[in-house]
């Protein structure tokens, strides 16, 4: 078992709201089941969770599978990150914890077997999640962070540092975040098109934060904030 992403979590004040946001954007089903929301048709494992502390900003989220929480959260102190939720056993079998790195940003550990249903392709490929992204204050210290961690490889590319996908199961990149706004981790989902995708994320009350952009390697993309503030990426032509 490798630190390879298992699921993620996009923390929601209200889950009805966003469970509404979501479904109609992307065509993701949604289906409530207590405390969470389950995510199917993205093409990962995801939820929306019920977020109820109103001292912590909401979130989007990445559970890592790895082999022993406890060698994983004692790694994170050593690291310079902070343990937010101890490890604890989950209804649907295993066990997770919570950590935030030293940009502030909350990632999940996760140990056990997740139970994926079987999906045709054509439901998986509706708007899947393609890669992720982790703004941070200082990247080589983020780089060291989770190569420590996660074993994962990160090599410098220029101005962006690319995580390996056959580490952590998804394509990923880390970059140096130098606006006012804090650090973030998102997850880019692939739309068809992307100007109707912008336009839907409007009609639907989020708001637009980087308008569709040129990749130097092929195809666009955006980034948009949905009801609860929560950074996403979409992408298109690649």
């Amino acid at each position: 078992m490798g630190t390879t992403i298992e699921m993620f979590v996009i923390a929601a004040r209200d889950g009805n709201l966003a469970k509404h946001f979501y479904e109609s954007l992307f065509k993701w089903k949604i289906t409530d089941v207590g405390p969470l929301l389950q995510i199917s048709g993205a093409g990962l494992s995801g939820h929306i969770l019920k977020w109820p502390h109103k001292d912590h900003p909401t979130h989007t989220s990445m559970y890592i599978n790895v082999e022993n929480i406890q060698e994983c959260l004692a790694k994170v102190e050593e690291m310079g990150g902070t343990v937010i939720l101890p490890e604890m056993a989950v209804p649907t079998g295993g066990s997770i914890a919570q950590f935030v790195d030293p940009d502030g940003i909350i990632i999940g550990a996760y140990h056990g077997n997740l139970h994926i249903e079987s999906r045709s392709k054509a439901e998986i490929d509706v708007n899947p999640i393609g890669f992720f992204e982790i703004a941070a204050r200082e990247r080589h210290q983020s780089k060291r962070f989770y190569e420590a961690v996660f074993n994962w490889r990160i090599t410098d590319d220029g101005p962006v540092m690319s995580i390996s996908e056959e580490d952590a199961g998804l394509a990923g990149h880390l970059f140096n975040w130098t606006f006012e706004q804090p650090p973030y981790l998102t997850l880019y989902i692939r739309v068809e098109e992307m100007t109707a995708c912008l336009e839907k994320v409007t009609q639907l009350g989020g708001k637009v934060i980087i308008p569709e952009t040129e990749i130097p390697s092929g195809g666009t993309f955006a980034q948009f904030l949905d009801l609860d503030g929560n950074p996403i990426g979409i992408y298109s032509g690649r």
